[in-house]
């Protein structure tokens, strides 16, 4: 009955203290043990641990390695090995060695586990021997390789359990990012079009706030010159978008992380836990805080600030990667409308200047445009000679805001700061912050004061600028000054031109009576105009009227030695995918960069660069081997391929390139025929555009006489 009893606990039993226990029980009646250890050899660390036992048993660390090793060779099947048969692996032994007995529990290489009965009755073992007591042991050691089995397989179902619930999670997130990336894209389609650069700071901070779930947000931008970065839309504490163009703080107001990841950091999203959170630079609150930085290239334009101080939710894995897709959205289209709106400000103050008749006007045209359409509280303009030695007053600005005649006001050049920073910078906006702003020789206010100096091309002075701050007391950002300086450059060519014009308006009715004095001024402002006529008004190099000018003087010529010439065809690749991806305005802008890289290599080699076509250049080069002109080709190409004017539909090459065709050809100056020329040159173009494009080819043509 004992046996049966035994036996049922045995295999009823779902773990190995249960099954050891019965297995101590029985083995204590039957031989009476001083105390039974069940020890488990850890195969990697070669380290034996009791991990059942009663009694007092001995410390396994006390047998040797040898013994160990001794007892590895045994199975379940040998039964209980006495210790006396390792006498040979010890040099000393002890009594209680004598009674002492091992039986392999578990022979699995890697979970290897012995019973030891420490000092038995030797009488009761024999006795359990005989009567086979002991035969109940190999089903313990049966069974506890089954449990032992069992939970090897239980772990490896939770294993394969827990990689199942890990790919499902993963699944979800990918879900969930694709629908995060998906909303990232139609919000930034909804705001890639507004009117204005100040309706977007707008849209992208109620876009943030209202469709990514973010309580408080708002816009700043950087202004990197003053050390400085001010506001634009912002959210206050109940969650309504405020105007905040007023507000302008210093850089070290900012957390030491954020300016860290500003000036150092190549993270676009940074967020402080437990932070304090602020309204007009007071705290409100405790919750995290977040900076979204928006970047163009290297430079930092400004950044998101972002809280939660509403509702004190977390922000959360996914919000963070919609937040850093946005911003890189946000950023591109940012830089795409501050282009578009200097390109469209630029082009309506050229029109408006462009219609005076006078410098006069043009001085009053220029105020009035400066305070209505560029945002500027007040304007004036001053007219200088060439050695800058006074400023004469045309129009300006009262202390009210009206257009007035300024005229009467003229002063040699005052030995003031500012003025000195213009002169010293020319066709740049210097500035000078909380200073007295004067009207008519009198402080009126305090405010910042901006002047810029006008030059010709040549570096003559022409005029200067001066605007303040003195009415809306509206901070000086960088943009502004951006705007200031571009419109300074339209005035500067638009005065240049009037004046031109005026002076041979002069010329023309007195003309009987100074033709003799007035004959070279009028030369020069013929020239003038005449350099304008053959000048591409958008490239600001030669037109086609130049390169006829050019091809005359060649064939005017009375030499009849033989002369090398050479043509040199640029073309941008793929510039109509250009217009199409980035648009007409920003067309324009390519033309004029690269205008200007051909215009610094057709003045290294003393030519004249022309726009014959859309996006096609000539180049005509006399008396350069053809080494020479390759050499030339591919300072030209290698140049606006390292300029890097972003192209994304340009055969995976990111960047703007061109490729360019150039034919050499020797002949008297008699013979010089433009179109054989230019057949060759386009016919190389050509196939350099068949090559894969942003190459160069040519090669000499010899044209007998």
């Amino acid at each position: 009955m004992f046996a049966r009893a035994l036996l049922k606990d045995i295999m009823s039993a779902r773990n190995h203290k249960f099954l050891a226990n019965a297995l101590f029980e029985h083995l204590d009646a039957l031989v009476e043990p001083k105390s039974l250890s069940i020890v488990s050899e850890q195969e990697l660390c070669r380290s034996r641990k009791i991990v059942h036992f009663i009694g007092e048993p001995s410390d396994p660390n006390k047998y040797s390695e040898s013994f160990w090793s001794w007892g590895a060779q045994f199975d379940t099947c040998d039964g209980m090995i006495p210790l006396t048969m390792s006498s040979s692996h010890f040099k000393s032994r002890t009594s209680s060695d004598v009674e002492t007995y091992l039986f392999v529990l578990d022979n699995h290489s890697q979970a290897r586990t012995y019973l030891i009965i420490d000092n038995a009755n030797s009488q009761k073992v024999t006795q359990a021997s005989e009567d086979s007591s002991l035969d109940l042991m190999q089903i313990v050691a049966a069974r506890w390789q089954c449990l032992r089995a069992e939970l090897e397989a239980t772990r490896e179902y939770r294993q394969r359990d827990i990689k199942e619930a890990k790919y499902l999670d993963v699944i979800q997130q990918r879900e969930q990012f694709i629908e995060d990336m998906k909303l990232v894209q139609k919000i930034a389609v909804e705001i890639s079009n507004p009117e204005t650069l100040d309706d977007l700071h707008r849209f992208a901070v109620e876009s943030i706030r209202g469709h990514l779930g973010i309580d408080r947000v708002a816009l700043m931008l950087l202004d990197i010159k003053k050390r400085c970065f001010s506001g634009t839309y912002g959210t206050d504490e109940k969650g309504n978008t405020t105007d905040i163009h007023h507000t302008q703080y210093d850089l070290h107001h900012l957390e030491e992380a954020y300016i860290n990841a500003l000036f150092e950091g190549s993270e676009s999203l940074i967020v402080i836990e437990d932070a304090p959170l602020y309204n007009d630079g007071n705290v409100i609150g405790q919750g995290w805080n977040g900076m979204l930085i928006l970047r163009d290239g290297g430079d930092t334009i400004g950044w998101v600030a972002l809280d939660n101080f509403i509702h004190r939710f977390p922000i959360t894995s996914y919000q963070k990667q919609m937040l850093e897709s946005f911003g890189s959205l946000l950023s591109q289209i940012y830089i795409r409308k501050r282009q578009e709106q200097n390109v469209r400000m630029l082009h309506a103050s050229m029109v408006e200047l462009s219609r005076c008749m006078t410098v006069r006007d043009v001085c009053k045209s220029a105020v009035t445009f400066g305070i209505t359409r560029l945002g500027i509280d007040r304007l004036a303009v001053f007219l200088t000679d060439e050695n800058c030695s006074y400023m004469q007053g045309t129009w300006g600005t009262d202390i009210h805001g009206n257009v007035v005649d300024e005229s009467y006001y003229r002063s040699e050049i005052v030995d003031r700061t500012i003025v000195d920073n213009a002169r010293s910078n020319p066709n740049e906006v210097v500035f000078e912050e909380s200073v007295p702003i004067y009207h008519d020789f009198h402080i009126v206010g305090f405010g910042w004061t901006a002047m810029t100096m006008l030059t010709s091309s040549s570096g003559e002075p022409i005029a200067f600028i001066a605007a303040d701050n003195l009415i809306r007391r509206s901070p000086l950002t960088h943009q502004l000054r951006e705007v200031i300086r571009m419109f300074a450059s339209n005035l500067s060519e638009v005065l240049l031109r009037t004046r031109a014009q005026e002076a041979v308006h002069v010329l023309n009715e007195t003309l009987e009576q100074e033709v003799k004095a007035r004959t070279k001024e009028l030369q020069q402002a013929n020239e003038q105009l005449e350099i304008l006529a053959k000048m591409d008004p958008l490239t600001r190099l030669g037109n086609r009227r130049m390169l006829e000018a050019v091809m005359e003087e060649i064939c005017d010529s009375n030499k009849q030695v033989e002369e090398t010439f050479a043509l040199i065809l640029v073309d941008i690749d793929h510039f109509g995918l250009y217009n199409n991806y980035y648009g007409h305005m920003q067309g324009d802008i390519a033309l004029m960069r690269v205008g200007g890289l051909l215009q610094k290599r057709a003045e290294q080699s003393n030519e004249v660069f022309c726009r014959i076509g859309g996006e096609e250049f000539a180049l005509l080069v006399a008396n350069k081997d053809e080494s020479q002109v390759a050499r030339l080709a591919e300072k030209i190409r290698s140049s606006i391929e390292e300029e890097a004017i972003p192209h994304a539909d340009n055969d995976g090459r990111g960047v703007l390139t061109v490729s360019v065709g150039y034919t050499v050809t020797k002949m008297k100056r008699d013979d010089f025929n433009f179109d054989t020329l230019y057949n060759h040159a386009d016919k190389a173009l050509y196939a350099a555009k068949a090559k894969g494009r942003n190459l160069i080819n040519g090669g000499l043509e010899t044209v007998l006489e």
